[in-house]
C-alpha cells in the first residue's frame, strides 16, 4: 500500500490540474448573432410624460448645467457568461450621428452611471417623470444619486464641437458589470450630460432600433471563463500502477 501512494497522489494532481482559459470577448448587440437583449430611450424634460423607446434616435441636452435630456440603456446579461468567469473589461459603444449647438470652444462631458437595484425601467414607458407608467422616478430625470442612480460614473468622454460625427464612441464601464456579474440587479446605464462650458449644448446617438445594425449601440465584455479540471485518460491512470 505504502509503494502505490505516490501513484495515488499523482491520480489525485492529475484529476485535479487545471490550465488557465484563453480571455473570451463577447460584443452584445441588437439584432446581431441572435442576440435581443438590448433596451434604450431617451428621457426628455420638455416632454415629461412622453415615451421615446421606440425610435431610432436618442438625444444627450445639457442647459445651464443641468441636464435636459438622458439615455437609459441596458444589455441583459443572464445566460450571456458563464458562471464562475473574471470580468476582465466592458466597454459601452454608442455611435453619434450629430452635435447640438456645439460652437467655438464648446465642451461637454457626458458618462454612464448605474441604475440603482431597484430601478427596472420599462423600455416602451419610462420617460422623464416616470421609471414606467404610474412609478416615478424620485427625481425627474432619474437624477436622484440615493434612489435612482449611483452619483459616480463609470467613465467619462469629453465632446467638442471638433469631435468627429458618424462615429462609435467607447466608454469603460467595467466596474457596473463587474457588479452585475456578483450579484447586483442589472438595469443598465443612464447615460447623461455631466458637465459643460455653459449654454446649451447636446447630442444625438443612434439607437437600437436603427435601421443598420453597423450603428446600434452594443457591449463588448472580456472575461476569463472558469477553470475546468484537465482530464486523464483512464489508459493514463492505469498506466501508472504497470
Amino acid at each position: 500500500m505504502k509503494r502505490l501512494l505516490p501513484q495515488l497522489v499523482l491520480i489525485l494532481v492529475l484529476l485535479a490540474s487545471a490550465t488557465a482559459p484563453a480571455a473570451v470577448t463577447v460584443v452584445l448587440k441588437q439584432g446581431v448573432n441572435g442576440y435581443t437583449g438590448a433596451s434604450d430611450a431617451y428621457l426628455d424634460e420638455d416632454s415629461p410624460f412622453t415615451n421615446f423607446g421606440n425610435l431610432w434616435y436618442m438625444h444627450l441636452y445639457i442647459r445651464s448645467d443641468d441636464p435636459e435630456r438622458s439615455i437609459p440603456l441596458r444589455f441583459d446579461l443572464d445566460g450571456v457568461i458563464p458562471e464562475g468567469s473574471l470580468i476582465l473589461n466592458a466597454t459601452l459603444s454608442v455611435w453619434l450621428y450629430q452635435l447640438v449647438n456645439m460652437t467655438g470652444g464648446d465642451w461637454v462631458s457626458v458618462g454612464p452611471y448605474r441604475l440603482r437595484d431597484w430601478r427596472n425601467w420599462v423600455e416602451t414607458q419610462t420617460t422623464w417623470n416616470y421609471i414606467y407608467t404610474g412609478t416615478y422616478w424620485a427625481s425627474p430625470g432619474c437624477e436622484n444619486t440615493s434612489w435612482d442612480r449611483y452619483a459616480n460614473l463609470d467613465s467619462r468622454l469629453y465632446f467638442y464641437n471638433t469631435s468627429p460625427v458618424n462615429s462609435y464612441y467607447h466608454w469603460n464601464v467595467t466596474p457596473s458589470v463587474q457588479a452585475w456579474f456578483t450579484g447586483a440587479q442589472n438595469h443598465g446605464w443612464l447615460l447623461r450630460c455631466e458637465a459643460h462650458d455653459g449654454g446649451n449644448d447636446g447630442m444625438s446617438f443612434n439607437a437600437k432600433e436603427s435601421g443598420s445594425a453597423a450603428y446600434r449601440p452594443y457591449l463588448t465584455i472580456d472575461y476569463e471563463p472558469p477553470v475546468g479540471a484537465e482530464r486523464a485518460s483512464w489508459s493514463d491512470i492505469k498506466a501508472l500502477f504497470r
